[in-house]
Formats: structure tokens, C-alpha cells, sequence
């Protein structure tokens, strides 16, 4: 009889104990979905329709930023390439680019299969070269109708102020909403992911 009491405690006591582990990990997996959740919520609002990250990147810089935005608005990516590469040493690109800005030259762009009609939204990244947006920018814009488009540009740069770009922008897209640009420098760059989710918080 004492046997039996003593085994029907010992059941009882483990499974108490089993009953509370049980407990504890639904609470934690609970605080995990809870902490998530705003951060899918606003990602979604921020979205406002369908999203496509359009960027040109000559040393891997702007690509970068373009792909931390693309994970964070889970939206499409398109890479701009010029049929022509720009030379690998950067003082070489720096006299081309001021070449062709002085003949008002833009550089031919790979064509690419795109359907804008089915983005709402299109975050355009592009390096700073003299002040202003790179070139193959400047054509992919002039090949593409952004009308009615909201437009959110990122820029890349060693130090540059963005506001010069985002200017020459507002000419180039007056039938769009051109909506806050974000600048990624040197000294800054190490914080893009912080600075990307900041940024698309602050986007209409």
C-alpha cells in the first residue's frame, strides 16, 4: 500500500513539473510571434502595393543598400548594367563620366524585361558621381515612364550631400511622387541595416 502511494506521488510530482515546461515554452514562443509581428505590420504598411528596389552599382556599395531595402519590403529587385562597363580603376571612371556630362552624353543600358505597371512603388539607388545621380540612372529613367509612381531614391557616396541629386531628380521626375531620400557614406555605411529600417518608417 505504501508502495502505491508513493508511486502515485511521484506521478503526480512529474508530471506537475512537465505541465509547467509546457508552459513556459508557449510563453516564450508567444513574446517571439508578439515581437515580430509590428515589424511584418509596418513593413506592409510602408509597402502600401507592390514594391520594386531599381539600382546601379559600380563597386558593390549601392548594391548593398539595395539589397537590405529588398529584405525588408519583401519587394522585386532590378539591377541597371551598362553594355559598356565602366573601367575598374575609379580615376578612369571619374574622367569618362566627366566626359560624357560635358557632351551630354548618357551611357547605353542593358534592356531588361520589366512590367512597371505592376509596381506601385520603386525605391531607385544610385552612386553619387559629381554631385549628381550616375548616369546609367539618368538613362534607365529616361527609357522608363514613372508617371504616377511613388518614388523613393537611396544614394551611395564617399561623403556627398544628397540634395543636389534628389533636385536634379525632381526634373527628371515630375510625373512621379518623389518621396525622402536616404544617403549611405563612408562613415556611416556599417549602420545600413539600421538606417534603411529608420528610413522606411519615415516614408509616407
Amino acid at each position: 500500500m505504501k508502495k502505491l502511494f508513493w508511486l502515485a506521488a511521484v506521478t503526480f510530482f512529474l508530471g506537475a513539473c512537465g505541465s509547467n515546461n509546457v508552459k513556459n515554452e508557449d510563453a516564450s514562443l508567444g513574446e517571439a510571434d508578439r515581437s515580430s509581428t509590428p515589424a511584418k505590420v509596418k513593413k506592409s504598411k510602408k509597402d502600401g502595393g507592390k514594391s520594386i528596389v531599381v539600382y546601379y552599382s559600380l563597386t558593390e556599395n549601392t548594391r548593398a543598400v539595395a539589397e537590405e531595402i529588398q529584405k525588408q519590403v519583401e519587394g522585386a529587385s532590378l539591377r541597371i548594367e551598362t553594355q559598356e562597363p565602366y573601367p575598374e580603376e575609379y580615376d578612369e571612371v571619374l574622367d569618362i563620366v566627366q566626359a560624357q556630362r560635358e557632351r551630354n552624353e548618357l551611357p547605353a543600358i542593358v534592356s531588361k524585361e520589366i512590367t512597371l505597371a505592376d509596381y506601385d512603388v520603386i525605391y531607385l539607388g544610385a552612386p553619387i558621381w559629381f554631385g549628381e545621380p550616375a548616369l546609367p540612372v539618368e538613362q534607365w529613367l529616361r527609357e522608363n515612364d514613372l508617371a504616377g509612381k511613388r518614388v523613393y531614391p537611396f544614394f551611395t557616396s564617399g561623403s556627398s550631400s544628397i540634395n543636389e541629386s534628389m533636385k536634379h531628380y525632381s526634373k527628371l521626375l515630375d510625373g512621379s511622387t518623389l518621396g525622402k531620400g536616404l544617403g549611405i557614406n563612408s562613415s556611416n555605411k556599417q549602420h545600413t541595416a539600421e538606417l534603411v529600417e529608420e528610413w522606411l518608417a519615415q516614408l509616407d
